[in-house]
């Protein structure tokens, strides 16, 4: 009751302004920590961690980690900050966040706003305190290029051998619309000598610290079938252990309603739920499961996440849903979930996609 009266509070602001409240209220702890929910039908692996449940946070709610203080009390079996850049940016001009309430999804221009990979990395130092590495939740840090950037592969590098020792695990963000030329780097020639310098970075430090660390990619809802069995192709080449299905959209086709067809930026919530369902399951054809998949885009209940497990996902994400429907849906989704796969006699919840039952 009390979430619900926070949430309509909230929503009588702007929505970049909501979401900062909502940060702050997680950093200085005035959100109430969930008791953890545990079932062996719903525990995953994921990067070679048993995990209590398939539920992560999306890049994008906590840029700057400021408030995993209070995330890490939620249900989220993983957390994912940023998107981090080398240097601070401030991002695009505002507003460029716009809430579709209806469709319960969101229009977001942000272009990467954070305080700089080295303020990122002194809140994630903090958390790690008392916080260890491989305990739950995991903590990934996205990681980008800054806007005037002349050469992005090193900002990569750059971040990446800065949050190599503080992370469970990096996500290399190559797909969000709203920095210019970024999408590009999802295509062979521009992936393939990103993925062959990291992996070339991370097989050095490995060989230094004797710690090997999961990388993903998170790739566009916007690709061709071609482009997509090349990043499956690469992904499996340069060793990542997962691939994150998807980022947002600018396909304008989703933007049916007069109002928001010319808002600038990518599409999140339910509008993206199609478009990453079908990207998941091409991806799952083209990897055969040699490479976790994670699934993102219109999660909203046990049954859309389902889908996503039936569409070959091997975890989730969430983002969205949770501006409208608050902290509390995650322990809703794991309740339901719990429920449904009883109800349908399986294993548990990783043997959905094979229809594997008891």
């Amino acid at each position: 009751m009390l979430e619900r009266f926070f949430l309509f509070i909230l929503r009588k602001f702007p929505p970049e302004i909501a979401h900062n409240i909502g940060l702050l209220a997680l950093k200085c702890g005035l959100i109430p920590s969930k008791r953890k929910i545990t079932n062996k039908l719903i525990s995953i692996n994921l990067f070679g961690y048993k995990l209590s449940n398939p539920i992560g946070l999306a890049a994008g709610f906590d840029k700057n980690a400021e408030g995993l203080p209070g995330l890490l009390k939620q249900n989220f079996s993983f957390i994912e900050v940023g998107t981090v850049t080398p240097l601070p940016q401030k991002g695009n001009i505002k507003p460029r966040i716009h809430r579709l309430t209806n469709q319960k999804s969101i229009i977001n221009s942000l272009g990467f706003p954070n305080l700089g990979a080295d303020k990122v990395l002194t809140n994630v130092n903090q958390v790690r305190k008392y916080h260890k590495l491989g305990h739950e939740p995991l903590i990934g840090v996205n990681i980008g290029y800054n806007k005037e950037s002349r050469f992005p592969n090193d900002d990569f590098v750059k971040c990446f051998e800065t949050f190599f020792h503080v992370s469970d695990y990096i996500t290399i963000n190559i797909s969000s619309p709203n920095t210019p030329g970024l999408r590009k780097l999802q295509f062979k020639n521009k992936l393939e000598p990103l993925l062959k310098k990291l992996y070339s970075i991370r097989k050095k430090l490995y060989k230094k610290y004797k710690r090997s660390i999961p990388l993903v990619i998170k790739i566009s809802p916007d690709l061709r079938k071609l482009d997509l069995k090349t990043i499956s192709e690469l992904s499996i080449k340069y060793n990542l252990q997962a691939i994150i299905a998807t980022n947002t959209s600018v396909d304008k086709k989703l933007k049916k309603n007069n109002k928001i067809f010319n808002l600038e930026g990518g599409i999140s919530g339910k509008l993206l739920s199609k478009n990453s369902n079908k990207i998941l399951i091409t991806l799952s054809n083209f990897t055969k499961g040699k490479i976790q998949i994670i699934g993102v885009g219109g999660i909203d209940s046990a049954d859309s996440l389902l889908e996503k497990f039936e569409n070959g996902a091997n975890a989730v994400q969430l983002y969205s849903s949770l501006v409208y429907n608050g902290l509390s849906l995650i322990d809703k989704i794991l309740f339901d979930l719990i429920k449904i796969i009883k109800s349908r006699g399986y294993k548990n919840i990783s043997f959905i996609n094979k229809n594997e039952k008891i």
